[in-house]
């Protein structure tokens, strides 16, 4: 049977992959010579399963059944239930492809794992589904700041200040409308219907309340400046405004604001993040409503962004490649009826095959009862593939495809290094003064920037780093609320591995105990058992790091009995936690505690549960993380990395794979120290800028390194 064959091939359908697909679509419909685009995604759709402004009728299940591709709902119980339906259904393993979470702890598993268990120091949480990362992030869309752009490792992209100012303007536009809309913004075109109403800011307990905020310049966000709580005026007018926002809004940013003023000047800075969300803009009323007229979804402040938005308010990408791709339930049609997206297709290697790409993958059958794993192998081919899977996804495909001599064995020697942990780190503070309300809002509302004098340039000095709130879905709140002092009080007993298992087996016997009682007692006085998930995480504070850490990790395929698919380590045979970025953090956490703590509890500070000496005796002490970055990186030739400036891969014996393109977070060079989506959105955009360019020039590579004006020249 001959192959299928597609003009262009995209694998993964995250925030590179569908810069990328949409774009190239969208100037292959403009040429009408029939060529046409296949993304490629080993997920599949997930969606609402309750009514919202924009499907009242949740029709959007059953227009995807459909058009014959595999959807799942969100789980939508905000209690003990949700978190048996999250842990069982919408985590992936072998038996559970459609799973919406990848977690994968790096190292040695399984049976051999019980007798030589070796745990690389990683732990990295995955999205899993159509729409890739934007399906469990935290909706962030934040710029680094421009110290990280001066490590000489960024000194293979040539772009000015001013051309990183324009990407990042676009990318925050196709974040928050749609890449089509801003495409057709930046050409002064007419303008497509968009997706989304825009980027927003959340900080009050409902949509359209006046936050009272201050808005300040922001040279890198010119256009949406920086908004911070106002703490100058005198009571009871602050009182008045700020008792409108979230809690936990209100409680991080003022600590920040002390923080920040007992800083070194110009050091640090704080405010309101920009979201991928719909919501009630004070400022901008119209965004109630898309360019079609029509209400729009927006946020309710379920604190639910990571485990699926049930009123529909996040920008996932998802929605973008629907109504690209098939269109929507009202029979809107599809925008660009030359995109094809394959569910539940993971990718095993590309083949240069002379005539362009071969691409291997596994299709998922995800309706076998007797054997929900079982997969089909198939083939497909492309003139020119994209692969976008993820830091990790791609890392594995190109080093599976390096070690075969039918694939891409002229890749470069690098494939596989320059991993970043992006300096990620989880921490919870169990009893705060005052309410935190742990479970309401958006997952994040605010940040602090600390070190933001750090040069960038030399790894000796103080790093710059990013500390967030972070909150936690009602389902998972018992677990935290109850988990976190468990850990902490174990880890001030003895270091022992069986008196740690007899401590948990004792706190679970007196926790099924109080269930008990707490039945027969409650008619005369109410149980803490019966306490809601909103009461048990109500005093406790959540924040999550990132930060400039060394980026020198480097990947190699699990050969051993027991390896995970991918192994890691450090260049410099340093431990992943011994970056000197999270001593940074932590003095920071610690400052944090100290403005937060109550007052009856002046020793308690931060925990990373994921790096307490609980953790250390079971082996499994890791950095948990969800920002993966590098392994196929940026760099000016092939001795330095994997791509070109424009996301081309090099060949070892010289210039490039012609139409063989990497864009997504692998190929960032350093850490970010930010949430990286936006700065993988801009560097896509400028990768698919160079496609489209030479697309209308009827070529697929030229120069080794064109400059992009002379690339884009009529673009």
């Amino acid at each position: 049977m001959q192959d299928e064959h597609f003009t262009t091939v995209v694998i993964g359908s995250g925030f590179g992959g569908t810069v990328n697909a949409l774009s190239i679509a969208s100037e292959y419909l403009a040429r009408k010579q029939g060529e046409n685009v296949l993304i490629l995604e080993r997920g599949t759709w997930w969606t609402t399963p309750v009514g919202t402004v924009q499907d009242k009728e949740v029709k959007t299940f059953d227009f995807l059944a459909s058009k014959e591709q595999p959807v799942q709902y969100w789980s939508s119980v905000n209690h003990l239930k949700g978190a048996i339906d999250i842990f069982l259904r919408c985590f992936r393993r072998p038996r559970n492809p459609d799973g919406l979470y990848d977690l994968t702890r790096l190292g040695t598993r399984g049976f051999w794992g019980l007798f030589r268990r070796q745990n690389d120091g990683v732990s990295i949480l995955t999205a899993n589904g159509v729409g890739g990362g934007s399906l469990v992030y935290s909706n962030i869309t934040i710029r680094p700041p421009e110290l990280i752009f001066k490590d000489a490792r960024w000194n293979a992209i040539t772009w000015s200040k001013e051309e990183r100012d324009a990407y990042y303007d676009v990318a925050r536009e196709s974040i928050g409308k749609g890449v089509l809309n801003a495409l057709d913004g930046r050409a002064g075109a007419q303008r497509r219907a968009a997706v989304n109403t825009g980027l927003s800011n959340i900080v009050t307990r409902t949509g359209s309340l006046n936050p009272h905020w201050v808005v300040a310049p922001d040279p890198l966000n010119q256009a949406r400046g920086l908004k911070r709580i106002d703490l100058t005026r005198t009571p009871p007018a602050v009182d008045a405004s700020n008792d409108l926002w979230i809690d936990r809004a209100r409680v991080f940013q003022t600590a920040m604001d002390r923080i920040v003023t007992k800083e070194k000047a110009g050091s640090a800075d704080y405010g309101t993040v920009d979201l991928a969300i719909n919501d009630f803009d004070p400022a901008n009323p119209a965004n109630q409503f898309g360019t079609n007229g029509k209400a729009a979804n927006y946020c309710e402040r379920q604190g639910r962004c990571n485990v699926g938005c049930l009123p529909g308010a996040r920008h996932t990408l998802n929605k973008q490649l629907m109504a690209a791709a098939l269109g929507k339930p009202d029979g809107t049609p599809a925008l660009l009826p030359n995109l094809t997206v394959r569910a539940l297709c993971e990718v095993d290697v590309v083949r240069a095959t002379g005539k362009g790409y071969a691409i291997d993958y596994d299709q998922f059958d995800p309706q076998s009862l007797i054997n929900p794993g079982r997969k089909t192998r198939r083939t497909v081919t492309a003139d020119m593939v994209v692969v976008a899977a993820g830091c990790l996804g791609t890392s594995q495909i190109m080093l599976r495809s390096k070690q075969r001599q039918d694939a891409l064995p002229e890749l470069s020697d690098e494939v596989g290094a320059g991993f970043s942990t992006n300096g990620d780190y989880i921490a919870f503070l169990e009893k705060t003064r005052q309410r935190v309300s742990l479970t309401r809002g958006p997952v994040t509302t605010s940040f602090g920037h600390f070190k933001v004098d750090d040069s960038g340039e030399e790894q000796a000095q103080a790093r710059f780093h990013t500390i967030e709130d972070q909150g936690i879905p009602s389902a998972l709140a018992t677990f935290v609320g109850i988990g976190v002092p468990l850990i902490r009080s174990l880890a001030k007993g003895r270091n022992k591995v069986l008196f740690t298992l007899w401590a948990i087996l004792r706190w679970v016997v007196a926790q099924g105990r109080r269930y008990v009682l707490g039945f027969l007692r409650n008619y005369r006085e109410r149980q803490d058992t019966f306490r809601s998930e909103d009461e048990v995480a109500a005093r406790m504070m959540c924040v999550v790091a990132m930060g400039r850490e060394a980026s020198v990790g480097r990947f190699r395929l699990g050969t051993g009995l027991g390896d995970t698919p991918l192994r890691v380590k450090r260049d410099d045979g340093r431990k992943f936690h011994e970056d000197p970025v999270y001593r940074d953090i932590e003095d920071t956490l610690n400052k944090l505690a100290t403005e937060l703590r109550d007052p009856a509890d002046p020793t308690s500070g931060f925990l990373n549960p994921f790096l307490s000496p609980t953790a250390g005796q079971f082996k499994v002490d890791s950095i948990a993380l969800s920002h993966p970055l590098g392994g196929c990186r940026i760099a000016v030739d092939v001795r330095g990395g994997v791509v070109d400036e424009h996301g081309r891969a090099f060949k070892k014996s010289g210039g490039v794979y012609p139409g063989l393109y990497i864009a997504d977070g692998s190929i960032v060079p350093t850490a970010l120290g930010v949430n990286p989506s936006l700065t993988i959105t801009a560097l896509s955009l400028r990768i698919a800028d160079g496609i489209v360019a030479r697309i209308r020039k009827g070529q697929q590579v030229t120069a080794d390194r064109e400059p992009l004006a002379e690339v884009q020249a009529g673009v």
